[in-house]
């Protein structure tokens, strides 16, 4: 149920990502889907080592990232979408919907076949 919600919310941030125009909003919501990968991961290894590992190195490459990004835009004013806005309550609430609905024998099933088998 979890890696179903995580592969979800990736597509969700993905194309909020593309209605973004703000430099510092585009690094916050490509550090949210390394996050989300990074678990991801995690979740099918069954280990969070490769994954942490993974996402500090991405940190430290955003903290660069972000020096350079507040020295070029830094009086840029960040304002909200309305239509983002709305675009991120309704997929939220579709979110749930569908996690609330679903059969939870056959997603469980589904899930177990998809985790990675040890060699």
């Amino acid at each position: 149920m979890m890696q179903l919600f995580l592969y979800t919310s990736t597509l969700i941030s993905s194309l909020i990502f593309i209605q973004m125009n703000h430099p510092l909003a585009m690094g916050l919501m490509l550090l949210i889907q390394t996050l989300q990968i990074c678990l991801l991961t995690g979740l099918m290894a069954k280990s969070f080592w490769f994954s942490y590992i993974l996402f500090l190195i991405f940190l430290g490459g955003m903290l660069v990232l972000f020096i350079y990004v507040t020295s070029l835009a830094s009086n840029e004013m960040f304002s909200l979408s309305m239509k983002l806005t709305t675009i991120c309550v309704m997929a939220t609430a579709i979110l749930m919907l569908i996690s609330v609905f679903m059969d939870k024998s056959s997603t469980t099933c589904f899930m177990q076949n998809l985790e990675m088998q040890p060699f």
